[in-house]
């Protein structure tokens, strides 16, 4: 049991304009609200607007003004029920109040908020399940969804604590895993390229290419390739510049004598004399320059070769690699030393996760042994407080068998497989939940398992639809009671047609249509004495005697 008052999550419904409804607010309270009116007074547009707001998508025909807007709109006081991360994961400002609201255009399109932020349905939906739980005798059986088994179960088991550890441990069981599946495929791909790289490697490994010089082996191998036009022209600045008769230098050492001679005669050509002794060592210079081109440029057989050879092999990998330059070539040759060098690493790092792995599934496997201990532990007690309310709601024949073993794999939740099994007869071998036919026996089952759930753990508020059709007598009675005891725990709304279930309610509305301005569905928060009329109605119909308002007040005690 909680060590809290009764919570009561939804606060108010407020509708305008929708189906046959012009406007109502209702506010709700505490414990166990009763919502009672003849059949087609509209019960089932209150809920058509709680599943707008859960999420579900509106359907034409709704907008009882077609050239006005519908809204639909639920508070929540939700502080209590730590949904912070819930409105984190979903990008909304939390609100210990939240207010979701739905708006129906004349258009056909909808609008959904939430705290006046608009939202998608998929938001609203997700939401809404912490917010509302509605079970009608329709509703595919809860309790057949393996999920909601083990919440039951968890529940009574305590296992809230235990299994926060474990979702932790098996998130990074995950990771581990997925991580040592990548290496792996890694390592796979890089042995089988190993080979060609290693041999891509050694290749550009050979050539040291870091001691290269590109621009100016390709200069050397140009000046080989055109030696012989370099030599003719070499020779022939030679012969025409230093020539003993008709070279150049010859004569300009002559004239720069012969203006010498002549130099203090005139400034003129004093300066003359001095450009002539210019020009002689200028192209003194140019002649020694020349010559030790000539003496520098005659490469052996052996070393022309060499370069020649080196020269074309490196233009063979350019061409080979589709790369533009001995920098792209020693990248690359540094890239194959990175990706060979890196398969040991790879080698390194799936055993060091491999350790890890091991290391997280022993915590995991030993965490999930605890929650399969306390599971074990907690089955006799739920099997007991659930068949012992079934025995109130007069189905007491009805047994059930919860069967836990192994899985072969880590799951989500532990390491078990959950089986929940019925007997609903003396005698009757056990099946599957689904082999209870009737809607009251389903309806009462859910009752029995969400007031044992209660007691455990926080709940939304439930709305039970008309989950009493089909009994009456005693076994209304025992519903009833059923009934108030869950909403001891939590906010319980029904919709009823008995009245030894709405005598129950610590409040009670009454739907109902009028007919003055056309028809319009109207909802009334019942007086004491509204509530022993209706009552009195719902025993004997209209208009109800004395003796049935006499026997209506003494249901409600009053």
């Amino acid at each position: 049991m909680f060590g809290i008052e009764r919570l009561h999550m939804l606060q108010n419904l407020y509708l305008k304009n929708y189906a046959l409804i012009d406007k109502i607010n209702l506010s709700f309270g505490n414990g166990l609200t009763i919502i009672t009116g003849e059949t087609g007074a509209g019960k089932s547009i209150l809920l058509g607007g709680l599943e707008l707001i859960r999420g579900k998508r509106a359907q034409q025909g709704l907008l009882k003004d077609m050239s006005q807007k519908s809204i639909v709109e639920a508070g929540f006081a939700i502080a209590p029920y730590h949904l912070e991360s819930l409105f984190e994961a979903e990008d909304i400002d939390f609100e210990p109040e939240t207010i979701i609201r739905r708006e129906l255009l004349p258009n056909g399109k909808s609008r959904a908020f939430i705290n006046d932020s608009p939202a998608r349905l998929e938001t609203l939906s997700r939401l809404s399940e912490q917010l509302l739980d509605i079970h009608s005798q329709h509703q595919t059986l809860e309790l057949n969804q393996k999920s909601f088994q083990f919440e039951l179960l968890d529940a009574v088991a305590g296992n809230a604590k235990v299994l926060n550890t474990y979702k932790n441990i098996y998130k990074r069981f995950l990771e581990l895993k997925k991580s040592l599946q990548e290496l792996s495929v890694k390592l796979m791909y890089a042995e089988k390229e190993l080979d060609y790289k290693k041999f891509q490697l050694d290749e550009l490994q050979e050539f040291k290419l870091d001691d290269i010089d590109y621009d100016f082996l390709e200069q050397q191998v140009k000046k080989i390739d055109h030696q012989e036009v370099i030599n003719r022209v070499l020779n022939e600045a030679i012969q025409k510049l230093d020539d003993e008769n008709l070279g150049i230098l010859p004569q300009i050492i002559a004239l720069k004598s012969a203006f010498n001679k002549i130099s203090s005669y005139s400034d003129k050509f004093q300066q003359l004399s001095q450009r002539f002794e210019s020009l002689h060592w200028e192209i003194q210079d140019v002649v020694d320059e020349i010559n030790r081109q000539i003496e520098g440029d005659a490469f052996n057989p052996a070393e022309q070769e060499r370069l020649q050879n080196q020269y074309a092999a490196i233009n063979k990998l350019l061409l080979k690699h589709q790369v533009l330059s001995l920098d792209d070539l020693i990248h690359l040759r540094d890239k194959l030393l990175v990706d060979v060098t890196d398969l040991s690493s790879l080698q390194e790092q799936i055993s060091e996760t491999e350790s890890q792995l091991q290391k997280v599934e022993k915590e995991l496997l030993e965490t999930a042994h605890k929650i399969h201990q306390n599971r074990e532990k907690a089955i006799p007690k739920l099997i007991r407080q659930i068949e012992e309310l079934l025995q109130e709601l007069s189905m007491e024949h009805t047994q059930l068998k919860i069967t836990l073993t192994p899985a072969k794999d880590f799951l989500p939740n532990g390491q078990d497989e959950l089986q929940f099994q019925i007997s609903s007869d003396k005698g009757q071998h056990f099946g599957d939940l689904k082999r209870i036919a009737s809607g009251g026996e389903l309806s009462r089952l859910m009752l029995a398992v969400k007031t044992v759930l209660s007691k455990y753990k926080k709940l939304p508020t439930l709305i039970f639809d008309e989950i009493d059709t089909g009994i009456s007598g005693e076994v209304a009675q025992n519903m009833a009671d059923v009934l108030k005891k869950l909403s001891q725990n939590m906010q319980v709304i029904v919709i009823t047609h008995l009245p030894q279930i709405a005598v129950k309610g610590d409040t009670h509305f009454k739907v109902f249509k009028t007919t003055d301005k056309g028809v319009n569905t109207q909802v009334k928060l019942l007086s004491d004495e509204e509530r022993v009329y209706e009552i009195a109605e719902m025993l004997e119909g209209k208009p109800p005697s004395d003796s049935a308002l006499q026997h209506a007040r003494h249901l409600l005690g009053s």
